[in-house]
């Protein structure tokens, strides 16, 4: 395995002889296990760098016009390394060695060496090898951890996947709701009781092209649960459960520009706990896009998989649903300057109880706190009627 490794790394190197483009995060999107995602505008595309103790940074990322990828070594240390020569570069990981051509490359302070026209799958493999020894000169100059950089790998890939998406729509509008993500035909979201017959509400586009639905509190194994009406246009689905006497927050009409709004849910699961994730912000404006007046415009932090999810005030009662969040990195890359920071959405409480009306569920009239609670005591409290929601 380890000499068929080693020839395809030299297959993989061909051509890359050459000096890469100054590297450069020009507009960062997220952390990621200690790895920063961006985007380059000389790659016209995405990648992750993490700087180590030793003061190496490790340089990953995809060129998004040739489908391909680079990996590169920076140090201010290796004043030595001359721009533009080639070197041969050794790396040590428990797979395997590799070989290869570099390029020697300077940016600001700093001097390493490039290696670009990778394919893909090579550097997923380097990303989760662990740990790397890298050989210049026949001596050891880095011995890395790559811990988290698999994780950094599934960001650029979803960070890719935006920059191709903002080519496609080049001179459309800018700013895309985000959705739960949909992996193997399944879907993931966030969802919470409104009746005392077990009824839990969540978006339509949680549930769509569904035909099972699955609801579960943390720590407890998921039951069936049912479709019993859903509405594209307002982005809404109640699914019944059968559960008796479930806990039901209170609902409130009358949510403020300013005040300290909360969101509980199931966010990326594969990456954060499943027990799930509380954030906080505030209501930052009385309409959504477009002056959209089902919505409301929130600063609170969500993520794929809190569609669906519950938004409360201080009293612990639901002032929205949570929709969507501004595509930031569309927006970005569309040229409208710096990328929007905290644009998020929910659906208004007044649009979910005409819905259920209408769908003949009248919702069960929860309990809120007669005085401001602290935010633990919000989080306590969603908790008990917050689930996560999962079909296929």
């Amino acid at each position: 395995m380890r000499s068929a490794l080693a020839a395809a790394f030299g297959l993989l190197f061909a051509g890359a002889a050459q000096a890469g483009p100054v590297l450069n995060i020009d507009k960062s999107i997220e952390k990621v296990s200690g790895w920063s995602i961006g985007v380059s505008k000389a790659l016209n595309g995405c990648l992750a760098a993490a700087t180590y103790q030793d003061q190496t940074t490790v340089w990953m990322g995809f060129d998004g016009d040739k489908d391909e990828a680079f990996l590169a070594f920076t140090n201010p240390r290796w004043k030595s390394i001359e721009t533009d020569r080639v070197y041969r570069l050794a790396m040590m990981t428990g797979r395997g060695r590799w070989k290869g051509p570099f390029t020697g490359v300077e940016r600001t302070n700093e001097r390493g060496l490039y290696a670009s026209g990778l394919k893909k799958g090579f550097v997923l493999d380097i990303a989760r090898a662990g740990a790397i020894d890298v050989i210049f000169e026949q001596k050891s100059i880095a011995r890395l951890s790559l811990s988290g950089s698999s994780d950094a790998i599934d960001a650029m890939n979803d960070c890719q996947k935006a920059v191709v998406e903002a080519k496609a729509s080049a001179g459309k509008e800018g700013a895309k709701a985000e959705a739960s993500p949909k992996k193997s035909g399944g879907s993931s979201g966030t969802g919470f009781f409104v009746s005392d017959v077990g009824h839990v509400l969540t978006n339509h586009h949680v549930i769509e092209n569904c035909s099972e639905f699955y609801v579960a509190k943390f720590g407890v194994p998921s039951i069936p649960a049912r479709l019993v009406a859903s509405d594209a246009q307002n982005d809404l689905a109640v699914l019944g459960t059968g559960i008796e006497k479930p806990v039901v927050p209170a609902m409130s009409l009358r949510p403020r520009i300013g005040e300290s709004v909360y969101a509980y849910g199931f966010p990326m699961l594969h990456l954060l706990a499943a027990s799930g994730n509380f954030t906080v912000g505030n209501i930052t404006a009385s309409a959504g896009l477009g002056d959209d007046t089902r919505m409301l415009q929130i600063s609170t932090p969500i993520q794929p998989g809190n569609s669906g999810g519950p938004l409360l005030d201080q009293y612990g009662a639901v002032v929205g649903i949570i929709n969507s969040k501004l595509n930031a990195l569309n927006v970005a890359l569309a040229g409208k300057g710096d990328i929007p920071q905290n644009i998020n959405f929910a659906i208004k409480t007044m649009i979910a109880l005409n819905f259920l009306d209408a769908n003949g569920i009248p919702p069960t009239v929860g309990t809120k706190s007669p005085t401001p609670l602290d935010a633990a005591s919000v989080a306590e409290q969603a908790k008990l009627f917050t689930v996560h929601v999962t079909c296929r």
